[in-house]
């Protein structure tokens, strides 16, 4: 009998989560995904545990914990940004051309706060526009504003969007190690490098 009673209760957790899948609204992502091969070295404390579907400026989608494996700089931005953001991508860029990481040893992701407006092909014109080296650098944009809101609350970036289009943002650039745990990070926002962060990416890549 409390073998029955053991095996109806975990039944009607079953039912439960599949229930929470088919609400209206409900993010299919919060569901705990099947454990992979490339998740299953991932730390208990590393970012790379939440799950966010990407798509970058060549329309190569992606999942956030794909990018483990290599000291990464993340931060978020969004396209029509006329003040900070540009700002943050010449910092970024003079960050890398001071650090002349060997090739593949470090990757920087830019995550769009805009997934409404944000695409692939916007994305690609920011790449040419602002002469990224997409070698290095990677535009992406998530598949939802829910996702989006996930990602920028576990980088601690706040944002905000205003009735005119604009977005209110902080800006904040992270170091992640190779299993997705933030070692350094920068909140600096002037168009040179910052050399604190630049010193802690120049240990990371020894």
């Amino acid at each position: 009998m409390k073998g029955f009673k053991r095996c109806s209760l975990a039944l009607r957790q079953v039912l439960l989560s599949s229930a929470l899948l088919l609400v209206p609204g409900m993010a299919t992502w919060a569901a705990p995904a099947a454990p992979s091969a490339a998740s299953a070295s991932i730390p208990a404390d590393s970012l790379y545990g939440l799950p966010v579907a990407l798509v970058d400026a060549q329309g190569v989608k992606f999942e956030w914990r794909e990018m483990a494996g290599k000291p990464l700089l993340v931060t978020m931005f969004y396209g029509d940004c006329a003040s900070a953001c540009p700002v943050l991508i010449e910092s970024l860029k003079r960050t890398i051309a001071q650090l002349q990481p060997v090739p593949g040893s470090l990757r920087v992701l830019m995550v769009s706060l805009n997934p409404l407006h944000d695409t692939p092909a916007s994305l690609s014109h920011l790449l040419h526009m602002h002469k990224i080296d997409g070698d290095i650098f990677r535009l992406a944009v998530a598949a939802d504003e829910g996702q989006t809101r996930a990602l920028a609350a576990a980088l601690q970036i706040k944002y905000r969007q205003l009735d005119n289009g604009e977005i209110t943002h902080n800006t904040r650039v992270s170091l992640l190690n190779a299993g997705g745990q933030e070692i350094a990070s920068s909140t600096l926002l002037k168009s040179t490098a910052d050399q604190a962060l630049l010193a802690e990416l120049r240990k990371a890549l020894q």
